[in-house]
């Protein structure tokens, strides 16, 4: 699962290093998936999904943000 995760960071980071040239609160978003997958790696696995600051929870504030930025009705 951490192996998947990682990837997935990977990725995420690279295209929001790009958004936040664009638009510089993505960045945000880069700093906090970090910090919930650092929580992951040091063994804390609520920061997978369980808590408000998980992973799960920052990618979905993400998700959030895109739809209302490229006006798509949820």
């Amino acid at each position: 699962m951490l192996d998947g995760l990682v990837e997935v960071d990977g990725r995420a980071g690279v295209l929001l290093g790009e958004m936040s040239g664009v638009a510089g609160r993505f960045g945000r978003y880069r700093e906090r998936l970090g910090v919930a997958l650092g929580r992951v790696r040091a063994g804390d696995g609520a920061y997978v999904s369980e808590e408000l600051e998980s992973y799960h929870g920052v990618w979905f504030q993400l998700h959030e943000d895109l739809l209302v930025t490229l006006g798509i009705p949820r």
